[in-house]
């Protein structure tokens, strides 16, 4: 009697499982509330370009995620190439689909395309940018668990969505110039070596706001651990001083500054840890060179506040590059857990390295190498629009100018006292936009968008230029 009570129970028990998982599924594959161009969302496919590297795969999969989330359907997903055709469609990317050749908009900087017809919606974006296509349609489109949207049957161009920053990303190309950013209208990385998007532009000149900043520091034309200290700290200090004002007093820094108010923070550099620009965000030091005392420093950074400090990514062909974004895309993830937010700063410092040798194939490649690390931060702050990212320079190394000929050669192998250049996107960037500002503006205005209206040095405190 027991053995048949047993029996009874144990079958009744996996009745009620298998039928939960047949009725979950069931809600899966439908919802018919959730209604896009007057078709039910469950009917629609998402397809994405094969040929557009992985931006358009990773847009494509963010959109199936959020319609996941947002409505509980699970949208199958194909390249373009995949022999299933299905008779509704959501089209990312350039792909072979007709729709994607009759979206042939004329777009510029970070602006997107999107067009609807009778069975198929299409998101276009140049590399990167089809990640801010792809949130703007979830954002504006798939708006909950029970909608009717329409998107437009004529072309759409939009930019990006932006919300009020937490994040904050300062991009610094050690010893950039202008002149270093214009390389792209006459170099081109050699076929065999090639571990760029193909692209023809330094990204930088795609972002809204564009500026320059003064580098001199208390001794004149200054080095990179001065300048990495007026753009940690606001303030202008003595050549080699790390994270220490002309008095060799310590200074508060911008990574010690955020990580008070509860924000994560992290330095990168393709350099050593103790760089000057790495050591200047997570240390403090008489001399750049004292790698043992600055070292210590950074272990104190760590420890008080879980800085991530990961550096020496100097790595240049296609099959390590992914490498470097891997773990770029990995810190991210790690500060992103933060509801407070996050400061990070990312160096190449191989621009300048180069520079100082007069090497101008080299330093091209590091300029693409940067080029395609600004593309990672970009794509995860088209994803998540409350971010601020600024590309800038510490100084100019090399003295780059046009030859008669017009083209770029370098005339010094020191650093120079040229302004370098700003580019800045996200709330508050326009701050910048058309100025001409000290090095040290930077870091007190990002902080000023933290909510710290007195950080940096009192005596050069004050509204930008």
């Amino acid at each position: 009697m027991k053995r048949m009570f047993l029996l009874f129970i144990v079958t009744a028990l996996l009745f009620t499982f298998v039928g939960c998982n047949k009725n979950t599924d069931d809600e899966i594959n439908s919802n018919p509330n959730a209604v896009l161009n007057s078709v039910n969302l469950s009917e629609y496919a998402i397809i994405y370009s094969e040929s557009d590297y992985d931006y358009s795969k990773r847009a494509a999969e963010y959109i199936q995620s959020e319609i996941s989330n947002r409505t509980s359907l699970a949208l199958p997903i194909r390249k373009d190439t995949d022999e299933d055709i299905y008779e509704y469609e959501i089209v990312v990317g350039e792909t072979s689909r007709e729709i994607s050749s009759r979206l042939n908009a004329d777009t510029e900087g970070l602006e997107f395309s999107i067009l609807a017809e009778e069975k198929e919606i299409a998101l276009e974006g140049d590399y990167f940018i089809i990640a801010a296509a792809a949130y703007y349609f979830v954002d504006t489109y798939i708006v909950g668990y029970e909608f009717s949207s329409n998107v437009p049957k004529e072309v759409q161009i939009h930019e990006p969505i932006t919300k009020n920053a937490k994040n904050y990303i300062l991009l610094i190309g050690d010893g950039m110039g202008e002149n270093h950013t214009r390389l792209y209208e006459q170099m081109q990385i050699p076929e065999n070596q090639n571990f760029s998007d193909n692209e023809n532009i330094f990204y930088g000149y795609l972002l809204p706001s564009h500026a320059y900043a003064r580098t001199e520091s208390l001794s004149g034309v200054t080095d990179s651990a001065a300048a990495g200290t007026a753009l940690s700290s606001g303030y202008k200090t003595l050549n080699g001083n790390i994270g220490r004002d002309k008095n060799l007093n310590d200074v508060k820094l911008i990574t010690e500054l955020a990580s008070s108010l509860g924000m994560s923070t992290a330095v990168m550099s393709t350099e050593g840890q103790t760089g000057a620009t790495p050591a200047a965000f997570s240390a403090h030091a008489d001399n750049r060179g004292s790698s043992a005392l600055i070292r210590q420093s950074q272990k104190e950074l760590s420890r008080n506040y879980g800085t991530v400090i990961n550096c020496g990514y100097d790595f240049y062909t296609k099959d390590r590059i992914p490498d470097i974004e891997r773990v770029v895309n990995s810190v991210l993830d790690t500060l992103d857990n933060n509801e407070k937010g996050f400061f990070m700063m990312y160096e190449e410092a191989h621009i300048d390295k180069h520079s100082h040798n007069n090497d101008k194939e080299n330093t091209f490649l590091a300029l693409v190498r940067f080029n395609q690390i600004i593309a990672v931060f970009m794509e995860y702050a088209f994803y998540n629009p409350e971010t601020f990212i600024l590309i800038t320079a510490d100084h100019e190394t090399g003295k780059l100018l046009p030859n008669e000929d017009g083209e770029f050669e370098y005339n010094s192998e020191e650093h120079t006292d040229f302004a370098v250049p700003i580019f800045a996107y996200g709330k508050g960037s326009e701050f910048f936009d058309g100025k001409t500002v000290e090095n040290t503006q930077i870091p007190k205005t990002i902080a000023n968008l933290f909510g710290a209206d007195n950080f940096g040095d009192p005596e050069t405190a004050g509204a930008l230029e």
